[in-house]
C-alpha cells in the first residue's frame, strides 16, 4: 500500500444439493504450479457488494481482467454504483444487480426484478464466472447464473458452489491483494495497489457547479470537502473536531463543503454545523456518485473518516487525509501516493475491538485536532510552515 501514514504519531435463489453429491472444489495455493486457463473465453466478473470501498479496492483487478480477456466480459455490480462504473470507460459490459429496488419491492415485483436480472445473466452464455464477493447473495447469483465453471476466493462462505477456489494467501494484508489473486492466477503478474482511473462524465459538470452555488460556495475558488460520517460509530471522529477544522479553514479563507448520504450523515453534519461558527456548506443527499466524483476532482483537499467516500476521493486523485480508529488500516487504508493516513498510536485496552471498547473507542475520539490541522497545512500551502513540517516528522509521516 503506497499511501503515506501519519500517526500521533438476501436476495436471490439458492439450489440445495444433498451433501454427498457436492463435488469438492479444486484449491489453488501459492505453492502449486499447475497451469490455469488463459483469459480467452467469455467471462462474468461478479462483485455485487453493497460496500463502495470494497468495490473500489477490487475495481483495479476487475478492470485488468476485463481489458485483458480476449473473450467477451461482463461485470456485475450493485446498481447503486452505476456512476462509478460509467467513470471507468474500459469496463464495457456492466450488468447491474437491483438490490435497492428489491428491498422496496413487493413479492410479485421482486420476482419480476430477479427474473429479469437472471435472464440477463444467462443470456450472456458466459463460460466462466469469477466471484470477487464473499456475501451469501453473490454465491446465490453465481449458482443461478447458468455458468458451469465458477471460481471463488478463499473466503467464500459456500465453497461447494464453485469448481475452483483461489487461495494464494497474499503476504501483504491489504484487501487489494486478496482481490488481485485472480490476476496473479490467470496472468501470472503482480501489480502495485491502485484504483482504476476515474473519469468524470461531462454531464455532471454543470449540475455539480449549480449544487455548490446554491449552497453559497464559489466553485471557482478553493474549497475542501469533508465527510464526517461513516458506516460504523467506531470509525467516526467527533463532530466537534470536524467543526473546529472547518472554522480554522474558514479563517484561512478556504471554503468547506460537507458531503454525505442518508439520515445518519445528515444528523452528523447538523451536529457539526451546530457547534461551528462558520456554518460550512452541506451537499448531503444532494449529489449522485457521478457528481461526487466531479466534486472531488475539483476540490483542493478531502478530509474524512474511513469510509466509501474516502476511497472514492482517493480514486478521484484529489489529496486525501484519512482518519482511522480501530479499523485495520493496513488492510483497508486508501491506495495511492495522494493519500495520507492518520491514526492514534496510543492503543486502547487489549479488549478493544470494532464491536466493543471499554474506553469508548478512545483511539479515534481522542485523535488531536492539532495533528489533523498541521497535516492539512502541509497540503494547503505549497511549502508549509517549518513548525508544521517539524511536527509532522515527529508524528511519523511515512
Amino acid at each position: 500500500m503506497s499511501a503515506r501514514f501519519c500517526a500521533l504519531n438476501t436476495l436471490g435463489y439458492t439450489r440445495r444439493f444433498p451433501k454427498e453429491t457436492r463435488a469438492q472444489p479444486r484449491l489453488h495455493s501459492m505453492d502449486q504450479t499447475e497451469d490455469l486457463p488463459l483469459l480467452d473465453r467469455s467471462m462474468i466478473l461478479l462483485m455485487p457488494t453493497k460496500h463502495m470501498g470494497n468495490l473500489l479496492v477490487a475495481l483495479h483487478s476487475i478492470e485488468t481482467l476485463a481489458t485483458t480477456n480476449r473473450g467477451p466480459t461482463w461485470v456485475v455490480v450493485d446498481e447503486s454504483y452505476r456512476d462509478i462504473i460509467e467513470s471507468v470507460p474500459t469496463i464495457e459490459n456492466p450488468i447491474y444487480y437491483p438490490r435497492a429496488r428489491l428491498h422496496k419491492a413487493g413479492p410479485l415485483a421482486k420476482f419480476r426484478l430477479l427474473r429479469g436480472f437472471y435472464r440477463q445473466l444467462r443470456a450472456t452464455g458466459a463460460e466462466h464466472l469469477l466471484n470477487f464477493d464473499a456475501l451469501q447473495v453473490s454465491s446465490a447469483i453465481a449458482t443461478m447464473s447458468g455458468v458451469t465453471e465458477r471460481w471463488a476466493l478463499g473466503d467464500t462462505p459456500r465453497p461447494s458452489t464453485y469448481q475452483q477456489i483461489i487461495d494464494r494467501q497474499p503476504r501483504d494484508p491489504h484487501r487489494f491483494y486478496h482481490y488481485h489473486q485472480y490476476v496473479q492466477a490467470l496472468l501470472g503478474q503482480g501489480s502495485s495497489p491502485a484504483y482504476p482511473a476515474l473519469k468524470p462524465h461531462s454531464k455532471h459538470q454543470l449540475s455539480t457547479r449549480e449544487a455548490l452555488t446554491e449552497q453559497g460556495v464559489d466553485p471557482d475558488k478553493p474549497y475542501v470537502c469533508m465527510h464526517a460520517g461513516a458506516t460504523k460509530a467506531y470509525k467516526q471522529w467527533p463532530p466537534e473536531c470536524f467543526a473546529s477544522i472547518a472554522d480554522w479553514l474558514d479563517e484561512q479563507g478556504i471554503q468547506v463543503v460537507f458531503i454525505g448520504a442518508g439520515a445518519s450523515d445528515k444528523t452528523i453534519i447538523e451536529q457539526v454545523r451546530g457547534t461551528s461558527r462558520s456554518q460550512p456548506a452541506s451537499l448531503c443527499n444532494r449529489l449522485n456518485l457521478g457528481e461526487l466524483i466531479t466534486l472531488f476532482k475539483q476540490c483542493r483537499l478531502f478530509l474524512g473518516n474511513d469510509s466509501g467516500p474516502m476511497h472514492l476521493a482517493t480514486a478521484s486523485q484529489t489529496q486525501v487525509v484519512a482518519l482511522f480508529g480501530p479499523t485495520d488500516y493496513q488492510r483497508w487504508g486508501p491506495l495511492g501516493a495522494n493519500a495520507t493516513l492518520i491514526h492514534n498510536p496510543i492503543p486502547c485496552t487489549n479488549s478493544c475491538s470494532k464491536k466493543t471498547c471499554p474506553e469508548n473507542f478512545r483511539c479515534i475520539k481522542t485523535l488531536p485536532v492539532d495533528l489533523v490541522r498541521d497535516t492539512l497545512t502541509q497540503y494547503l500551502h505549497d511549502s508549509g510552515s517549518s513548525s508544521a513540517s517539524a511536527q509532522a516528522r515527529s508524528a511519523g509521516v511515512i
